[in-house]
């Protein structure tokens, strides 16, 4: 292959992943899909488990000891878990799950982190814009899902 071809080629495979990667992460509210986990899933994902936040490698230093990554376990570190307070975190000690076991809809800290004024620490995520009502609600419907499979 000659250098153009690499060229064009990895111009055109740099231009489709930059074009996925905002489609996929700029959802609007008035397209958002709440249909199911996976709008949940791509929220928490997207603007929670991410690295300096709530991802595996960064949950005990700066996200409170709260891993966020969606994977099968998620449920199991969130349901009827309260925050150990690590990482410098404003809500170490409170008596609220990061989930209410069988709520419907699903409520908890980590619900009541992502609205506004919530009784302990700061709104999530803290980093970045607000999420929207949409997301929000998406992240409820999500959570629910998960506290009422735990049945």
């Amino acid at each position: 292959m000659s250098i153009d071809g690499f060229c064009i080629g990895f111009g055109a495979a740099l231009f489709a992943a930059l074009a996925f990667s905002a489609c996929s992460s700029s959802q609007t509210d008035g397209n958002l899909d709440c249909t199911g986990q996976n709008a949940g899933d791509q929220i928490i994902a997207s603007t929670c488990a991410i690295s300096g936040c709530h991802s595996t490698s960064s949950a005990n230093l700066l996200g409170a000891g709260l891993d966020l990554t969606v994977n099968a376990t998620i449920g199991s570190r969130l349901i009827g878990v309260k925050s150990t307070g690590t990482g410098g975190s404003k809500c170490g000690g409170n008596s609220t799950p990061y989930l209410n076991a069988n709520s419907n809809p699903a409520t908890g800290l980590l619900i009541e982190k992502i609205h506004p004024q919530p009784s302990c620490g700061v709104q999530m995520p803290q980093v970045g814009t607000a999420l929207t009502s949409n997301q929000q609600a998406c992240i409820v419907q999500w959570a629910t899902g998960l506290t009422t499979a735990a049945k």
